[in-house]
């Protein structure tokens, strides 16, 4: 009876060894820094030139983005957002630019994150 139990607390330690090794695995992999080729193939082909607008940009927003890549504000919007939500890009409300008016509100700049 004892040695029925005890091989079942092998059995089951070794089950618990081998997820702790599979979420190790995965939170290594999570970890290691991004090369330029990994960044490049995460981003869609169609939001590359608004990814190296803003790069060049260094910090931007959308009407900024759409004045250079000469595509609809609209479009540039939903690039930029994407963008963010797939972690390129990071965003940041900032007043106004230019205005002498303190009620002219906020916009969002849109700059490379920290880990490229």
């Amino acid at each position: 009876m004892e040695e029925e139990y005890l091989k079942k607390v092998v059995e089951l330690l070794e089950q618990m060894n081998d997820r702790l090794k599979r979420i190790e695995a995965k939170l290594s992999v999570e970890s290691v820094p991004t090369s330029s080729l990994d960044l490049l193939t995460k981003i869609p082909k169609s939001h590359l030139q608004t990814y190296f607008t803003v790069q060049s940009l260094e910090e931007a927003t959308c009407t900024e983005v759409a004045e250079v890549t000469r595509r609809s504000h609209n479009l540039e919007s939903r690039y930029l957002r994407r963008l963010k939500d797939i972690g390129v890009l990071e965003s940041k409300r900032v007043p106004v630019s230019g205005s002498d008016d303190e009620w002219k509100g906020t916009e969002v700049k849109y700059y490379l994150g920290e880990s490229e």
